[in-house]
This record gives structure tokens, sequence and C-alpha cells, in this order.
């Protein structure tokens, strides 16, 4: 009787642990986006100008983006941010900390911690972000998350997988429950944050533009599941999925030069190409699931997104024009590339490399020259747009009367490791893991190093001697 007794109590413990398991598979589930009720395209968390870039006193436009690469690429933003909060200018009669003059934020990947961080919280950054980040053994905590008894049972769900986890700490660790509509009006950088869509092999930008395109609702989604897209490394972390609403219509159409673009055959391919970019999110035929994985896979310095917006709008000149900046005489590009070098110890051995080494070789080596093309290609057709900014400044609607047209001028400063003087410290920054583990000595000479690269950039220097007032 006892045995009978003890046998059922054994086996109504175990259907009620696996009814539980069940319950709690089925239930784990990532958070979807929202739908949006109807398109307008002044509504939600968008690139524009604010009042204070629209007058005649305004001297900058400023773009600066950051790169992937981990704690690494995140203490790499830090340190170039910290530098721009200590070099003061001044204009319209005040003095200005450089880093409150940010117009335009854009990172992927590790990066994107420092950037959406920055985004929300401001001046509070330089004294929080490193203890609650930096200097953390972020990649103990997340690999402990994952391996937990609740995590694993989680993970069987086809519907969640270790980037909600990963979204779940930077809740808990950063964000605690801001979304979107908390930076709209916080009179912070139009920040955006960039993610691969692995289906259409693009990038794909964390604003209500993009969001547009899905009849989606981008001020109600968390900054940071957005934060988790970025820096979704395959393999290490699932994709980020997010639903597409297009087919039920809130009103959105493609733009027209979008449609122009389709209908006629391409103007240049990368006007085409975007255009093609929007389209496939758009009617009957889309996919009804978005997913996406490490920005860097699609441009691992945030610049792209710049230079494709350019070409659907028409030029750099018609981008900045159309999102309000009508009055500068700076415009400044900063590139923030934390991107390492390849270890070359393999050529020292006749042992074939590893399946890690050689798959990590295989996806840096692309990466890596992406990036150099990415910017020798900006770099190159600055000229060009620069004339188109003066042409529009002087002949077009808003032609300037206060501002001479001569005067606009632009500046490209790119701060990267490989620009260190010291041989030794170029060997050392250019070896650190891409991991979301640093020692704290290890953040602090990156961080070291990104306020002597930059303040020693000729192109910073020349910037910061041709603005008036200037202290550093």
């Amino acid at each position: 009787m006892r045995i009978g007794r003890t046998r059922g109590a054994v086996q109504r413990g175990i259907a009620s642990f696996s009814l539980a398991l069940v319950l709690l598979c089925a239930c784990a589930h990532y958070p979807p986006n929202e739908p949006l009720a109807s398109y307008s395209p002044t509504y939600g968390y968008r690139v524009s100008a604010t009042a204070g870039d629209t007058d005649d006193s305004t001297q900058l436009l400023m773009s600066v983006t950051f790169s992937g690469g981990g704690t690494r690429a995140a203490a790499f933003a830090f340190g170039v941010l910290e530098a721009l909060h200590a070099t003061e200018i001044e204009f319209d009669g005040k003095r200005r900390r450089m880093s409150d003059e940010i117009d335009l934020l854009s990172s992927v990947s590790g990066g994107s911690v420092t950037a959406a961080y920055f985004a929300l919280n401001g001046e509070r950054t330089f004294a929080s972000l490193p203890e609650r980040w930096l200097y953390h053994d972020v990649q103990r905590d997340l690999t402990l998350r994952m391996f937990s008894p609740r995590s694993w049972m989680r993970l069987l769900s086809p519907h969640f997988g270790r980037s909600e986890i990963a979204a779940e700490y930077l809740e808990q660790r950063l964000f605690h429950g801001a979304t979107f509509a908390d930076l709209i009006g916080n009179n912070a950088p139009a920040t955006i944050l960039n993610a691969t869509d692995m289906t259409l092999g693009a990038r794909f930008s964390f604003d209500q533009e993009e969001f547009d395109s899905l009849c989606s609702d981008l001020s109600r989604f968390p900054i940071a599941r957005a934060v988790a897209a970025s820096f979704a490394v395959p393999v290490l972390f699932s994709p980020v999925t997010l639903r597409n609403y297009s087919s039920e219509s809130c009103g959105y159409t493609l733009p027209d030069w979008a449609r122009a673009e389709l209908e006629r055959g391409f103007t240049t391919t990368r006007r085409y190409q975007e255009a093609s970019r929007l389209d496939a999110y758009v009617g009957a035929r889309a996919p009804r699931f978005v997913h996406l994985i490490d920005g860097g896979v699609a441009d691992n310095l945030g610049l792209r997104g710049t230079i494709e917006r350019s070409a659907g709008a028409g030029g750099f000149a018609e981008l900045v024009d159309s999102v309000g900046f009508r009055r500068f005489r700076r415009v400044v590009h900063i590139v923030v590339n934390a991107q390492t070098e390849l270890g070359v110890s393999w050529g020292d051995s006749e042992r074939s490399p590893g399946l890690f080494s050689t798959v990590w070789s295989s996806a840096t080596v692309p990466i890596n020259r992406y990036n150099c093309e990415t910017v020798e290609a900006f770099r190159e057709s600055q000229a060009s747009w620069l004339d188109a900014v003066r042409r529009m400044r002087c002949d077009g609607p808003a032609k300037m009367d206060v501002l001479a047209c001569a005067d606009i001028d632009a500046y490209f400063i790119e701060v990267s490791f490989a620009q260190h003087p010291d041989a030794a410290e170029r060997t050392y920054l250019g070896t650190l893991p891409t991991t979301f583990r640093l020692s704290r000595e290890q953040v602090d000479r990156v961080r070291a190093a990104a306020g002597l690269l930059l303040r020693s950039s000729p192109e910073f220097v020349r910037l910061v001697n041709d603005l008036p007032g200037s202290a550093r």
C-alpha cells in the first residue's frame, strides 16, 4: 500500500514536471514588434534636425559612427566620446562641449551598446557605463544565463533564442525597459542602431523609416532588443525576429523615388539596390518575418547607411536637406573603427589551422577588406558631395544670406588602432579579442588610445582650429 502510494506520487510528480516543462516551452516566445495603425511620414523616431540645427548660427553638422568588436569596440567608442566631451568650442557666444554637438550616431554590434546608452543617458554615460558594462564580465553573465535550467527549458521553444536572453540581460543591466519613444525629444543625437537582414544580406536600421516598410511601430520597441539584434553574432546568438505587417497595410507605399527607380530601370547600381531592398518588405509577396543578425555582417563601420540613403535621396546634399539641416558651416564625419588584425602565428607552423581559426579568418578577412573599401569610397566621394552642398546652399531654395558658401567645409576623421604611433601599443590593441570580457587594464588602454588618436588626427586638429574659441 505504501509502495503504491509512493509510486503514484512519483508518477504524479513526473507528470506535473512534464506539464510544467511543456507549458514553459510553449510560453517561451520572443516579444513581437507592434503593428503601426496608420502610416505618417512625421510619426515616430526618425533622423531629423532639431530647432537648433536650422537657424543661421549653427556651425556643425556632425556624424559619428561606431564599429563592431565586442567590449573592445564599446570601449573604443566610449573613449572617443570622452575625448569629444573634453573638447570645448565656442559659438553663438556660448562655450560648448563637442560631444553635445553630435547630430547623428550610427553603430553596429558592440559599438551599439555605447551608442544606445549615450543616446538614452547623455552626460551620465561617462560616470556609469564603465562599471555597468565595460569593466564587467558580461560574457560570464551571459554564459551562466544561457546554461541555467530555466533558460535551457525556454530555449527548447522554436520561438525563443539566445538573443532573447541577451536582450533580457541588456534590459536588466543597462536599459530598464526603455523604448525608442524615450529617445524622442530628449535632445540626444539621432541614434541609428544597425543589424543585418539575413535573408536579404542587407543593412537593417532601427528607425521609423525602416519600420514603416514593415507597417510596424518602432516607438514601442525595446532599445535592449535592438542592441541585441545589432550584436547577434551568428552561431553565438540566434537571429532576432521581427514581424512584417505590410500585407495588412497601414497605408504605407514605397517612396516616389524608389517606385520610379524600379519602373524605369536603375539610375545607379546603389540607388537601384536601395529601392529593391525597400520593395522586398512591401506587398503581398513580402516575407512575413524578418530575421536579423549582427550588423557587422553587412557593414561593420555603421557607415553604409549614410552612403545608401544618400543614393536614395539623390545625393548627400539632398539627404541632409530632406531631414531638415539647413544651415551649417562644417560637415564632420568621425568613423571609429575598432578593427583588429588577423593573427600571423598560423604561418609559423606546418600544421593546418583548426576549424575555429579557419572560420574566424573566413569571416574577418572580408569584413576587414570591406571596411577599407567603405572608408575609401566615402572619403573619395567627399569632394563631390561637398560641392553639391555648397551649390544647394548658395543657389537652392534655402539660399544663404549670412554664411558664405565658400566657407562651408568638410572633415573626414577616421580613428583606428592601425593609426597608433607606438608600434608595441599598436600590436597590443590589434590583437585584443572580440569578446564581451576585457580586463580593466585592457579597457583603460583602449580608452586612452581612442583619446590619443582622435586628438592627434590631422583632420580633427584642422576642425578644432577652424572653430572659434576652441580649447582642447
